[in-house]
């Protein structure tokens, strides 16, 4: 005999049966998902297409956060630079005014760099106002541009033109070194000598006209030689070993007449004993000459002694250099970084050496 149910008993089981009859109106069950209706579902799910929206926010977040990586990495780790002049002949190559030519000035069968000084002083004044000798650095036996010689005459004219006629015709291929820099190379040592220094210009108000500030180029590239505490002293050039268009010995093809003046420097003193080491052994060094003027074997040496918190500068073609010898020392919280590779012209391609 079965017992009565109980009150409790009939209530649960008309609420299940309410919930059932509600379930069989929306079409749901508590059967599980078959098979194929799972695999519909996933097909009509894969074919659905992404909101543009969202692929154009990734995208807007994809280049901001290269972007911010770009600049990191141009603040803090490495920046490119391109060589605006020719301070730093025959090192690194800026020409600017179109003046450079590299060729084969002694025949040799090695390319030297030979620079029409005149386009500089163009930039200022006519060949009247100015007779600018040519500047030719010559390639040594290891590859290195080594000898500097001044080819002066009093009339230019006729140089210009036998320079002009060289074969191949004379064409400026007017190349800019550009270069890579290491911008955390002096977060915590200053520059070692022979450094080639990319530093902001400190504005020097005192040194009036002697210091040309161009506030529109206030990055310049020269390399380090006076480091902090040191006394540097600039000695003049010795007398130049001079050559007519008849001399056995001259370097000079005869047809470009004028005075051929190999330059000869005696070595930068520091703390009085001289500095032979390359790169310094190949560098032309000497006191600051009188505007537009070539050095005078007689001049009085230059004497620098470098604060604690300061470097001294020099251009490696100081006949085209505003360096230190104008304005004094850097402060060490101008300096920038260290140019560690040049990547442009491509047949130069390669890192920059401290000895070369």
């Amino acid at each position: 005999m079965t017992p009565p149910s109980s009150p409790s008993d009939k209530t649960r089981e008309r609420i299940q049966a309410r919930r059932s009859k509600r379930k069989g109106k929306k079409g749901g069950s508590d059967a599980p998902p078959t098979a194929a209706t799972t695999e519909l579902g996933k097909k009509k799910d894969d074919h659905r297409p992404e909101p543009f929206t969202r692929v154009l926010r990734g995208w807007a977040d994809a280049l901001f956060f290269a972007f911010v990586l770009a600049m990191f990495i141009r603040t803090y780790v490495f920046e490119l630079f391109m060589i605006p002049t020719g301070s730093m002949t025959s090192s690194l190559i800026g020409d600017d005014a179109g003046m450079v030519r590299e060729l084969d000035w002694d025949g040799d069968g090695d390319e030297d760099i030979v620079v029409d000084q005149n386009a500089v002083v163009n930039q200022f004044g006519s060949r009247d106002q100015f007779v600018a000798p040519l500047h030719i650095f010559l390639r040594d036996e290891q590859g290195r541009l080594d000898d500097l010689i001044l080819l002066v005459a009093g009339d230019r004219s006729a140089i210009t033109e036998a320079y002009e006629a060289t074969d191949p015709p004379y064409k400026s291929r007017g190349r800019r070194d550009m270069i890579l820099v290491n911008k955390f190379a002096y977060w915590f040592t200053p520059p070692d000598r022979g450094d080639i220094v990319v530093f902001k210009t400190p504005d020097r108000a005192d040194r009036g006209a002697a210091f040309a500030f161009d506030p529109e180029k206030p990055v310049y590239i020269k390399r380090a030689v006076g480091l902090p505490g040191e006394e540097i002293t600039l000695q003049p050039v010795s007398d130049y070993i001079a050559h007519s268009p008849s001399d056995p010995g001259r370097v000079t093809p005869p047809e470009f007449g004028g005075r051929e003046q190999i330059m000869v420097s005696q070595p930068v003193l520091v703390d009085g004993q001289p500095l032979t080491a390359p790169p310094f052994d190949r560098l032309t060094h000497f006191p600051r000459p009188p505007l537009n003027t070539v050095p005078n074997p007689g001049q009085d040496p230059m004497v620098f002694d470098v604060a604690e918190d300061e470097v001294y500068l020099f251009g490696d073609n100081q006949l085209s250099s505003s360096d230190s010898r104008y304005w004094g020392g850097v402060p060490l919280n101008h300096i920038r970084g260290k140019a560690i590779f040049r990547y442009k012209p491509l047949r130069v391609i390669g890192f920059l050496n401290d000895k070369d």
